[in-house]
Parts: C-alpha cells; sequence; structure tokens
C-alpha cells in the first residue's frame, strides 16, 4: 500500500478484492472508505512507475531490512526502476572493526589492496569501488527499492552526522542542518539574515511561519530606521551571545542546559548548570538559544 501521489486522499493497494482490503482496516477506519476504483493490470505498471521519483538530493527513513531505522542521502538523479541509489553510513566494514560499529570508510585501510578502484569526478577522487561496493567520501551507495523507503523533510542533525562529516554535498546538509535547527526558533530571537540585500543585519522574531518552507517576521533597524522584512528561514541565523542561557539540542551533550561562557566560530563552551562544571561542543550545528530559561 502507498499513499497517492496523484491524487491526494487516495490509497494504492495490491489486492485480490475490495472486500479483502475492507476486511484489514480497523473498525475505527471504515468510515472512512469512500470508494473503491479497481485498475487494471495493463495500467498497474504506469501508476506505480508515477510514485517511484523521491526528489534528488533528499533524505530518506529505511522501513525494512538489517537498515531499519537509518536516515539515507538519495543519490539517484534517474530513478529508471523501483529501486534508488541510497549514501548511508556503513555498518559493515571490508576490513576488521568491533562489532556494532557505524562510521565512515577509512580509505587507508584498503590503500594497499589492487581491488581498489577510485570514482573520479570532474578530475576529483569523490570515492573508490571494492570488491563490488561503491563508497562516496566513505559513505556506502546502497540500492533500496522504493517501498522500503520513506521521504524525511527535515532529519534530526544527529541521524546525518556521518554525512555531514563525509563532506558530501556540504551545500544540500548545510540547509539540512539549518533547516533542523530553525524548527526551535522562538518570537524574541535574535537572527542574523545570511543572503540578500540586509545580508549581515541582526534583527529580532516578531512571528514565526513554519509551514510552507517556513518563514519569519523580522524586525530590524536598516539607515537608521526600523523596517520588518520577511525572510526564509533557510536565509536566517540565530545569534548567540556570551551569558545566553541554551539547551544543547544533539550530540553528545543532548539536553544539557547552561549558559555561554566563550564561543567562537566553532565551538561555544557552556557552562552546565547543574554541576557548573563548563564543557564545549560544536556550535554551527547542535544548540540553539531558548528563551526565557531561568
Amino acid at each position: 500500500m502507498t499513499v497517492s501521489s496523484w491524487l491526494p486522499g487516495q490509497l494504492y493497494m495490491v489486492s485480490d478484492s475490495p472486500r479483502t482490503i475492507a476486511s484489514s482496516f480497523p473498525s475505527s477506519h471504515k468510515l472512512s472508505v469512500k470508494d473503491y476504483h479497481h485498475i487494471l493490470d495493463d495500467k498497474r505498471l504506469a501508476v506505480e512507475c508515477s510514485t517511484i521519483k523521491f526528489p534528488n538530493p533528499s533524505w530518506v527513513r529505511v522501513k525494512t531490512s538489517k537498515y531499519r531505522g537509518i536516515i539515507g542521502y538519495v543519490f539517484n538523479p534517474d530513478q529508471l526502476d523501483l529501486f534508488i541509489d541510497v549514501l548511508v553510513a556503513i555498518w559493515e566494514f571490508p576490513y576488521s572493526m568491533p562489532s556494532g560499529s557505524e562510521g565512515l570508510l577509512n580509505h587507508s585501510h584498503l590503500l594497499q589492496d589492487k581491488a581498489v578502484t577510485n570514482i573520479i569526478c570532474n578530475g576529483e577522487i569523490i570515492g573508490c569501488s571494492y570488491k563490488g561496493q561503491r563508497y562516496y567520501r566513505g559513505l556506502l551507495l546502497r540500492k533500496f527499492h522504493h517501498y522500503q523507503l520513506e521521504l524525511v523533510a527535515c532529519p534530526h542533525a544527529d541521524d546525518i552526522r556521518l554525512h555531514q562529516q563525509s563532506r558530501f554535498d556540504t551545500l544540500f546538509i548545510k540547509k539540512s542542518i539549518i533547516a533542523f535547527s530553525m524548527q526551535f526558533l522562538h518570537v524574541g530571537d535574535a537572527v542574523r539574515i545570511i543572503t540578500g540585500a540586509v545580508w549581515s543585519l541582526i534583527g529580532t522574531v516578531m512571528l514565526i511561519d513554519h509551514a510552507f518552507g517556513g518563514s519569519a517576521h523580522i524586525e530590524l533597524t536598516f539607515n537608521g530606521h526600523q523596517k520588518e522584512l520577511e525572510a526564509w528561514l533557510e536565509d536566517l541565523e540565530c545569534v548567540f551571545q556570551v551569558g545566553d542561557t541554551v539547551r544543547v539540542v544533539a550530540g553528545s551533550y543532548l539536553g544539557l542546559e547552561g549558559h555561554v561562557v566563550w564561543m567562537d566560530e566553532e565551538l561555544f563552551y557552556l557552562c552546565q548548570w547543574v554541576s557548573m562544571e563548563e564543557v564545549n561542543n560544536w556550535c554551527s550545528v547542535y544548540r540553539y538559544k531558548f528563551q526565557n530559561i531561568t
């Protein structure tokens, strides 16, 4: 069964009869079914093919197989059949690793093996092929059936940390990280505009709309005058100051609360409230200023 992509409110199901479909519904859903439309076998392939496309690039979650639950990067510009190429973190390494390890391929472990073939794009080595597997920036290329995958609009930063470390498609991953962090934006927060005519100006969030891509109304001072403008969330970044109260929303310090005691472009140093111990974390991804934490 899959949600119809060509007509909202419809499901496409493969079954031997409407009676079988009806008997599989829980009682709470039976009144929701208004009608059944039979699709002939000669039309079935066209219907199934109309639902196989995933945006490229995009994030997907694997629903079945040993990779169940992991987030992958769609790496399949053509998608000519029901199988999708997805870049995932490695669970089974081509060299000895501790049981349960997850990570990126260490290319140096394969350098002495003549079976390694470099993958070159625009004169740059972007991966390698080894014993029937292909690796891009340390990520494994796997094929999954379309129905094993579901689209993920905004993955948690922790779920794509290895993709970020791989530095594959850094622009797309950076946008994904920004989209994740903007979920925590509050009215009254300070933000910096990072694109457009008023680039680098800092303003205050007055209103947030997370629907249809997400936007915010920002109040700022421009040429000596107060001005309010609307900006896409992806064109904003949170502004932090020493002394701000924060909660870490991803990474090894998830949930930690404290205040900023020092920061630079890459690191924040926080003093956590409970133990008064100083800790640090990556600032560009994993923390968000919370309003009115006391």
